[in-house]
C-alpha cells in the first residue's frame, strides 16, 4: 500500500520521524514526571515535619494529663496574646495592672501544667502508663497531690486566680479598645471552671475504672490464690 503524499512528503525531509515522536510525546510527560516529583519532596518534607512535632511533643500527650498540659499552652496563649495586645492599644492607665497579672498567672498555669504532668511520670518510675492499672495510676496520683509541696502552693494560687478575674471587669468598662482583655478574662475564668472539673473527672475515671480491672492476685480454681506461699503441713 502506497503512503500518502503528505506523508511521503514529510519522511522525505524528515527521515526519522518514527523515533522523533517518541521523543516528542516523552518530551510531552515531562512537565507530569517534574510535578509528580516536586509533590512526593513536598510530602516528605511535610512528613518529616510531621514526625518531628509528633517527637518533640511525644513525652506530653503520650503520658497521663497530655490533654490538660496541650489544652493549658492553647489557652493561656491565648490569654497572653489578648492581655498584651490589649496594653499595647489602650490609653487609660487602669487596665494595665489587670493585664499584667493575666499575663503572669497565664505563664504560671502554663508552667505547673508541665510541672505537675512531669511529677505524676516520676512517681510512675518511668513505667510506660499503658502497663499499669487505673488503680496504680490513681494511687500514684493521689500521692503526688496530698505531698508535693509544688501542687499544695499551686492549689491557693488556683482558687486565687479564678476569683481575681471575676472581679477585674469594671476596670475595663470606662476604656475603649479593651474587648480582648474581656476575653481574657472570661477565658482565665471559665479555664478555672473547665480544669477544676476535668480533675475531678479524670481522677474519678481511674478509680472507677480501677475498680473494675481484674486483681493480679484472683483465685484460681479450687480457691487457690495465684502467688500465695503453700501452707506448710499439709
Amino acid at each position: 500500500n502506497a503512503l500518502p503524499q503528505h506523508s511521503t512528503c514529510a519522511c522525505r525531509f524528515f527521515p526519522s520521524c518514527p523515533s522523533a515522536m517518541i521523543y516528542i510525546c516523552k518530551a510531552a510527560c515531562m512537565p507530569c514526571k517534574a510535578c509528580d516529583a516536586a509533590c512526593s519532596t513536598c510530602s516528605k518534607s511535610v512528613n518529616e515535619c510531621c514526625s518531628s512535632v509528633s517527637n518533640f511533643f511525644g513525652p506530653i500527650t503520650q503520658n497521663p494529663l497530655g490533654g490538660y498540659v496541650i489544652g493549658t499552652w492553647c489557652a493561656m496563649g491565648i490569654v497572653i496574646v489578648c492581655m498584651a495586645y490589649t496594653v499595647s492599644k489602650v490609653r487609660c492607665d487602669e487596665p494595665k495592672p489587670v493585664c499584667g497579672v493575666d499575663i503572669a498567672l497565664a505563664v504560671l498555669h502554663s508552667c505547673f501544667a508541665y510541672y505537675i504532668q512531669r511529677r505524676l511520670v516520676s512517681a510512675l518510675c518511668d513505667v510506660p502508663p499503658s502497663t499499669m492499672s487505673h488503680s496504680e495510676i490513681a494511687a500514684k496520683a493521689r500521692h503526688v497531690m496530698m505531698y508535693d509541696i509544688g501542687f499544695c502552693l499551686y492549689f491557693f494560687i488556683f482558687g486565687a486566680s479564678f476569683f481575681y478575674n471575676c472581679t477585674v471587669f469594671d476596670s475595663f468598662r470606662n476604656c475603649e479598645g479593651t474587648g480582648p482583655a474581656w476575653i481574657a478574662a472570661a477565658l482565665m475564668i471559665f479555664y478555672g471552671f473547665g480544669i477544676f472539673n476535668y480533675v475531678i473527672c479524670w481522677f474519678a475515671c481511674q478509680c472507677c475504672c480501677g475498680a473494675f480491672e481484674p486483681s493480679k492476685h484472683q483465685p484460681a480454681a479450687g480457691g487457690v490464690i495465684m502467688g500465695a506461699p503453700a501452707s506448710a503441713g499439709r
